[in-house]
Order: C-alpha cells, then sequence, then structure tokens
C-alpha cells in the first residue's frame, strides 16, 4: 500500500470512527445517562422441551420482549441440550430424565438470553457426553454459560457477556447434585473429571441426649454388622472418638438440647466460587452469582441455614446481583449491602409433562395409562401439577446506574396450571387477582428479610433504601 492509499484509508476509518462517537447536542447528555444504566433480568429454572418461537399469545410475547429489551438476559438451564437417542444409542420408549432437542439452545437464543448457568442435579443426566453436548450447543447459538465444564478448573471459572451497556459475569454452582456429579481437578498424572462446579454441604442431626444415646448403640451394632471393625490394623490407629458426636451414612450426629438439622457449606468450596467471583469482579460492570438448590427449611419456601451465610459471602466477594434457583417454587428478596438475593425465581420454562421428565411409574401408581390415557384427563393428577404454587413465578429487572441499583421490578408470572399438559409450562404474564397472589405471597416471604415490596397493578417494585 503506497502512502497515498494509505492516507486515504486511514481518513475514512477517522470519519468512520467519528460517526460513532457524535450525537446531537440536544441529545447528548440522554446519551450520555443511558451509557451509564444497565438492566438485567433474572429467569428460573428453564425445563423447555417444546418449540415457543412461533407462539402468539400476546402475553407471552411481552415476556419475550421484557427477556430481549434488557441489556443482560440469565437463566437456569435445568435440561441436557442433545439427541437422547445419539447420547444413549440404546435407550428405547420413556425417559425420566430431563432433556431438551438441540432447537432448545436455539429457542433459549431467540428469547433472549445472554447468560446461563449449567450447573444443576441434571446436568449429567446423560454422562459426560449429555454435560458436553448441552456445552456444545450453547456455544454453538452463542450463550455464555458457567457452572459444569470437563474438570473442575473449566467448570468454576466465570463466563462472560460483552453487550452495549458493558460487560456480565456470571460463577454458576449448584449444592443439590449426585456425589458423582462434581468435576474434579486436573492433576499432573490424572485428567480431571467433568461435572458441575459443586458446593457441598455439611449436615448435622442435632438430637436430645436419650435419642442420641439410642442411636449411638444402634450405630454400633449397625457397624459390627457391616464389619467395620474388620478394618482395624490396616493403617494408623484412629483418633479416639468424640463423645458428643459419630457419623452415620452422610450425616454427622451431635449430641444437643433438642432435634434439629443444621447445614453448613464447605468452607473450601466457598473459598473457591468466592475467588472466582473476585476474578470477575475485576473484569466485569456487575457480576451475578448463582446456585441451584434444593435444600428447604421445613416447608420449600424456606431456604436451608447454609444458604444465606453463603449468598452473603458471595455478594461480600463481589457480586452484585444472587440468583438461585431449584425448590420449583419462590422464595424471599433479601438486599445485602444494597445488592438483591433472590433465594429462589422458581420456574420460568417446566415443560415436564412433555420432555419424559414424569416417570410411567408414576401414571402406573395413579392407575393410569399413559400410552392410551387423554392428556387432559390427568390434570391435577400426577407430580408437580397437584399444586399451583409451581406453576406461578416472577421475573425480576434489576437497573443499574454506575454500580448501584436504582430499581427492582418484579414481574409476575404464570405458567398455565390449568392449561392442557400440550401448553402447560410455558410462561406467560399474569394480570389481575393471579397477579396480585402471586405479589403478595412474595412479599410475605421476603418480609423476614426486612425486604418491602410495593404492589402497583399488576407489577412490583422493592423498596430500595
Amino acid at each position: 500500500m503506497d502512502r497515498r492509499t494509505f492516507l486515504k484509508h486511514l481518513g475514512r476509518t477517522a470519519a468512520v470512527a467519528g460517526a460513532a462517537r457524535w450525537t446531537p447536542a440536544a441529545n447528548g447528555a440522554a446519551a450520555v445517562a443511558a451509557s451509564d444504566r444497565l438492566t438485567l433480568v433474572g429467569a428460573g429454572d428453564c425445563i423447555l422441551s417444546r418449540r415457543v418461537s412461533g407462539l402468539g399469545d400476546p402475553d407471552f410475547l411481552a415476556l419475550v420482549e421484557l427477556l430481549r429489551g434488557a441489556d443482560c438476559a440469565w437463566g437456569n438451564c435445568e435440561i441436557v441440550i442433545g439427541k437422547a437417542g445419539e447420547l444413549y444409542p440404546g435407550l428405547k420408549g420413556e425417559d425420566p430424565h430431563a432433556i431438551g432437542d438441540p432447537f432448545a439452545a436455539d429457542e433459549f437464543r431467540w428469547l433472549g438470553f445472554k447468560l446461563m448457568g449449567t450447573a444443576n442435579n441434571h446436568t449429567l443426566d446423560y454422562g459426560y457426553e449429555g454435560l458436553a453436548s448441552t456445552i456444545e450447543q450453547l456455544d454453538r447459538v452463542g450463550i455464555a454459560h458457567a457452572g459444569s465444564g470437563l474438570d473442575l478448573e473449566h467448570a468454576a471459572r466465570p463466563a462472560y457477556y460483552d453487550g452495549a451497556a458493558g460487560r456480565v459475569g456470571l460463577v454458576s454452582c449448584a449444592s443439590t447434585f449426585p456425589p458423582y456429579f462434581a468435576a474434579a481437578p486436573a492433576h499432573p498424572y490424572v485428567k480431571g473429571r467433568p461435572g458441575i462446579n459443586p458446593l457441598n454441604v455439611k449436615t448435622t442431626v442435632v438430637l436430645d441426649d436419650a435419642t442420641f444415646q439410642r442411636l449411638k448403640a444402634a450405630r454400633k451394632v449397625l457397624g459390627d454388622l457391616w464389619g467395620e471393625n474388620d478394618y482395624q490394623g490396616l493403617g494408623p490407629p484412629p483418633p479416639p472418638p468424640d463423645p458428643r458426636k459419630f457419623d452415620f451414612a452422610d450425616l454427622t450426629i451431635a449430641n444437643g438440647d433438642r432435634v434439629d438439622l443444621v447445614s453448613e457449606a464447605d468452607a473450601g468450596d466457598v473459598k473457591r466460587i468466592a475467588e472466582a467471583i473476585q476474578v470477575a469482579r475485576r473484569a466485569s460492570r456487575v457480576v451475578i452469582a448463582s446456585i441451584h438448590a434444593h435444600e428447604a427449611r421445613k416447608k420449600l419456601e424456606v431456604s436451608d441455614l447454609f444458604l444465606q451465610p453463603f449468598a452473603r459471602a458471595c455478594i461480600d466477594a463481589g457480586a452484585d446481583a444472587y440468583f438461585s434457583s431449584g425448590p420449583h417454587v419462590l422464595r424471599g428478596i433479601e438486599l445485602y449491602k444494597g445488592k438483591p438475593i433472590f433465594y429462589s425465581l422458581a420456574n420460568f420454562f417446566f415443560q415436564v409433562d412433555t420432555n419424559g421428565s414424569v416417570p410411567a411409574e408414576d401414571f402406573a401408581a395413579e392407575g393410569l395409562d399413559r400410552r392410551t390415557l387423554d392428556p387432559r384427563a390427568f390434570e391435577d393428577k400426577i407430580g408437580f401439577s397437584r399444586q399451583e404454587r409451581f406453576w406461578q413465578s416472577v421475573l425480576p429487572r434489576i437497573t443499574y446506574e454506575g454500580d448501584k441499583v436504582v430499581a427492582i421490578e418484579l414481574f409476575p408470572l404464570t405458567l398455565g396450571w390449568r392449561d392442557p399438559v400440550y401448553r402447560r409450562g410455558t410462561p406467560r404474564l399474569a394480570h389481575g387477582e393471579e397477579a396480585a397472589g402471586i405479589l403478595a405471597r412474595l412479599a410475605e416471604l421476603s418480609a423476614p428479610y426486612g425486604t418491602v415490596i410495593e404492589i402497583a397493578g399488576d407489577t412490583g417494585r422493592v423498596r430500595l433504601g
């Protein structure tokens, strides 16, 4: 390229760059203000088994516009994305696991999702091949994701979405999962194990003295029957037993003055997750921490004891928002250091009736035959369809100006509890009495955290400050 051509090319580049920066004087202030604002929406569990991009329901399409209109939309991908017959070539007939065909990734992208968590108790329903397929399909459509990977390093690392309003980082984990779902780190001589980013939880059963002593005696008898004493002498002598506690299966049994169940997150896992959040904090404008956690305290709508300290630890590490999914019902909202903690966003897509996740034996237990049954004949007969609370949710929209939360709006959703199964499980905006009931219940669940939800018409708003 000669000098004249180079200068001509440089001039064109400068003109394009200048045009990109130029705004009319009258709109200059608005443009600056807009550039400082970022909106984030969060969706709960996404179990998608049917195409939705062809639907024409106005309330569904209005919800889609909320997702697309946000600078970033997050959701929990609670399905394996792939072809069941290819992942398990010998599979025939119904399958009780959570899976969506590859088109599910395209539908998520069409809906407007930019970030998704992939750590949950279904991630490895189809083994390592299923995990790899889910990652491949999300990568194919350009949805950033975090929470699972080929080893613990990959599962634990943040994911990022780069949008016009700035970068949003995500660190995702799960506390509810089969033990073999947890990813393991690589070693110089051993490959890492694929899986999810785990938050292990230590559960202690506290018993009054009389009950503790009876169970301790029974535990000794069971140990003899299991042949545990035969291992003596094979290694160094064990430490002297603690008279106040013993292990039974996966539980620690402790002596106390009451009967209770106490849970605590593994300190090493909390440290690893917090460090990943700190990495994301340095590289992002807004950071999301997400978890998939079924664990409850007395009822599904109340989180287990370990979850509040963990959520707060995520905020302390640098997260700007904490989203939880898992129990399939709404839980309360807490404001901690001005940052929102959503203890459960319930279900977003819940198409469980048409993805094979209701096992055939559940129908047999009800005296029903799935092969010949009219789908409308078993409404409210099986599993989750017995109770409406599993079919209602909210979509929060958080607005940031700079690094400060200035608004949290709540849009109540209905998933069509009374709809036929071929429609049930697809979200749409709720209205009237149903919307008011959802928001009132969420306000009641949030009150113990000191959170006030103001309700106006079909929307709610978290009172800030």
